[in-house]
């Protein structure tokens, strides 16, 4: 068990794009939007998106970026986004952002080597925890990814 922590902990102070690429990125964005769009209770914020593969590319391109990639992988085509405006339009609430971590953390685990999956899963709720503070508790700040 310890050694799979300290092996966790190395992989999330490296870069993960060191062991994953944007394949991966993608099944793992993809896998989670199947479970997501068709949740119930958060489903519904997906009904809007009329191009979900750009979608997917959009947010397959944020995680690359925040795992530790750079601009000069990803397709030119990306363009830059604001999400923590997206997600205060979108009205989201805790509980939302609880089902979207469930989902996203098994996902994570059913696709990736459990050391990938737990260092993925420590910086997807580090993000959670700045978007709740941002879009859900009003304060201030952002996440903004550029091409």
């Amino acid at each position: 068990m310890a050694l799979l922590l300290l092996a966790t902990y190395h992989l999330s102070m490296s870069q993960l794009t060191d062991q994953l690429n944007l394949s991966d990125i993608r099944r793992v964005t993809q896998q989670f939007y199947l479970k997501a769009r068709h949740d119930p209770i958060i489903g519904h914020y997906f009904d809007h998106i009329d191009d979900f593969t750009s979608h997917e590319e959009k947010i397959s391109a944020f995680w690359w970026l925040a795992l530790g990639g750079t601009t000069a992988e990803l397709p030119a085509a990306v363009p830059s986004f604001d999400m923590i405006n997206k997600h205060i339009l979108l009205g989201i609430k805790e509980s939302d952002l609880t089902i979207w971590l469930g989902h996203f953390e098994q996902t994570l685990f059913e696709t990736l080597e459990t050391e990938l999956a737990s260092a993925w899963k420590a910086k997807a709720f580090e993000i959670a925890s700045h978007l709740k503070a941002l879009a859900i508790e009003g304060k201030s700040g952002g996440i903004h990814i550029n091409n």
